[in-house]
């Protein structure tokens, strides 16, 4: 299998780097000039590999769009809490550590600018055969596919862009200013389907991740549907038929059998869809390279528990929050809720930072014996990782243990924030670790092979969601319903029946199926409901569990915000950041400044 986003020629680099490299008569053997590159079909086919590369997966970040959400605490910040705290502006742009999310503006600008010049240049490439040609219009298909990934990206974090279709020398003058919101939703829409009818609907193994026709439907569907939404515009029912059209012709791909949305029996069935890069629900994902270099999956530093056992050793960075955890229903459909809560008086540790040590605490605290983890939603079991869950590799596999000592003399579990004999400091805050994306068939300790765990930017499941909110917008809740209960019986839950508050069986459905994908961020922002994810309410709390002196457990939930979060208007969108309005009179620092 061929990681596409990878296999490039490093000399292609400084082409795609600059407008015009022919200025050298020679070719040194480390640089092509442009006229090798775009005379040779190989050549160009390599400056488009290079071009997937700003295609980058949240899991290979360590700051997925998770993190501003009320689903994650990221327990190190990363930058996230320039955004979580409510200090972003043009002069402090940067929410995460790494290009994407750090510089954002720049990073998918550049992206745009090598797809723009691969498509000036790619017509001039000759070709041999038939074979050649079909290639050759598969590289554009591409290109006009990337080009509108890379604007949809910008598209759902500024709104209004320039819209940029052509390449331009050092001398240029800039006049482009920020195109409306429309504007920019129909220009990602034209190349989407400049792209679908070129591209393929599946490649040969040798090609294996290359965009489709079904990704570039699934990134017009995408954008139609935040445009149909109130962040993006006044919905209206044009918008919401146009939004529904578009999901059904990815839909219909998959009654065609191109997609299918595989039926599990139990949870680690659906955990490993999550692992597999031959999942037939995906539509389009980024793929890693088992060998060492180059970018790679990140899931597990950043969800592992600590623990000298194959398959731990992580930093417990992403950390499920106490609310979202709750979200999970019971086997049977109804919500979940604690029961039993009675006051307790028990002595609960810390560690003193002075020393180190172990000190106790009298306290009152409200908590049950009901295990909160028994006859929960398979999903439950398939994304979470709770005190009593197995997990790890091989021999290492075994239940974890975040219990803290709830009397003197008990000793916390090996995977709390108490236990001072191991990494306690990367230890949860929340009660929860994260399962979703990690692979149990991971060898972590076989320093030959990477994990390949891809990102999945879009796949068959939020379809068939993002279907549903266009009906129930559209007064067809019959309709809606069907397409909710197809996610929710393939999570083996009993199919909804009643349309009664079906936009809110909605929103609970998706916030669960399409929990720490990114989706949730954007959801909420679309919405204009962020606000109630910064609540007081909604802030990141924990999960605690005590262990008692006759070894019986407590669970409670420990309302202490670990994080004080702060959202200002303005923050539905990302600001410009101040060098570019400095460099760029013509643009304007909307919400953020005039």
């Amino acid at each position: 299998m061929k990681t596409i986003y990878k296999k490039t020629l490093c000399a292609l680099v400084g082409v795609g780097m600059v407008a015009c490299s022919d200025f050298l008569d020679v070719e040194p053997h480390n640089q092509l000039t442009d006229a090798a590159v775009w005379g040779n079909l190989d050549y160009a086919e390599a400056f488009l590999n290079n071009c997937y590369s700003w295609v980058e997966g949240e899991n290979q970040n360590g700051v997925p769009f998770c993190s501003y959400t009320d689903e994650i605490y990221h327990r190190a910040g990363y930058a996230t809490e320039v955004y979580t705290l409510g200090n972003v502006s043009c002069d402090n742009y940067n929410v995460g550590y790494s290009e994407a999310r750090g510089n954002t503006w720049y990073f998918y600008y550049t992206a745009i600018k090598n797809v723009n010049q691969l498509l000036e240049r790619v017509d001039e490439v000759p070709v041999a055969s038939e074979d050649d040609t079909t290639r050759k219009e598969e590289i554009k298909g591409q290109g006009y596919f990337l080009r509108a990934f890379y604007y949809h990206q910008l598209y759902s974090l500024y709104g209004r862009v320039p819209l940029i279709y052509h390449t331009r020398d050092i001398d240029s003058e800039w006049t482009e200013t920020r195109a409306d919101m429309d504007e920019v939703a129909d220009s990602i829409v034209a190349d989407c389907d400049r792209a679908a009818a070129i591209l393929p609907l599946s490649y040969s193994s040798t090609d294996f991740g290359r965009a489709t026709k079904g990704a570039a439907l699934a990134v017009k569907a995408r954008t139609l549907l935040y445009k149909a939404s109130p962040l993006f515009g006044t919905p209206s029912r044009e918008r919401w038929q146009e939004a529904a059209d578009a999901q059904k012709a990815v839909i219909d791909l998959a009654d065609q059998g191109v997609y299918t949305l595989p039926q599990v029996s139990n949870y680690e069935e659906y955990a490993a869809l999550f692992c597999d890069p031959e999942n037939p629900e995906i539509i389009f994902e980024k793929l890693y390279n088992t060998v060492s270099g180059g970018a790679y999956s990140q899931s597990y530093p950043m969800s592992a528990p600590p623990g000298a056992y194959n398959g731990y050793n992580g930093w417990g960075i992403w950390l499920p929050t106490y609310n979202i955890v709750n979200m999970y229903q019971t086997k049977d459909g109804s919500d979940f809720e604690m029961k039993n809560l009675t006051n307790y008086r028990i002595q609960v540790p810390s560690v003193d930072p002075a020393t180190g040590n172990i000190v106790y605490k009298d306290e009152s605290v409200v908590a049950t014996k009901d295990s909160p983890w028994e006859n929960r939603e398979m999903r439950f079991y398939a994304n979470i990782l709770y005190d009593g869950a197995l997990w790890g590799y091989g021999e290492d596999n075994h239940p974890i243990q975040i219990y803290e000592s709830g009397a003197e003399g008990v000793t916390s579990g090996e995977q709390s924030p108490t236990y001072t004999s191991g990494e306690y400091w990367n230890a949860t805050q929340t009660g929860y670790y994260l399962r979703k994306f990690m692979n149990p068939n991971y060898n972590q300790w076989d320093e030959t092979v990477m994990d390949n765990t891809p990102w999945i930017f879009f796949r068959l499941a939020e379809f068939y969601l993002n279907y549903a909110e266009c009906q129930i917008e559209l007064g067809n809740d019959n309709v809606a319903l069907s397409y909710i209960n197809k996610t929710r019986t393939r999570a083996l839950l009993p199919p909804l029946t009643d349309v009664s508050n079906i936009r809110e069986k909605y929103e609970q459905e998706r916030a669960v199926e399409l929990m720490f994908e990114g989706q949730r961020f954007f959801d909420l922002r679309r919405w204009k409901r962020m606000e109630e994810a910064y609540s007081s309410e909604n802030c990141p709390t924990a999960m605690k569990i005590y262990k008692l002196g006759d070894g019986s457990l407590l669970y409670s939930h420990n309302t202490t915000i670990l994080q004080q979060r702060n959202f200002k208007e303005e923050m539905y969108w990302m600001p410009i950041p101040r060098y570019e309005l400095n460099k760029c009179p013509q643009l304007d620092g909307l919400p953020y400044e005039d």
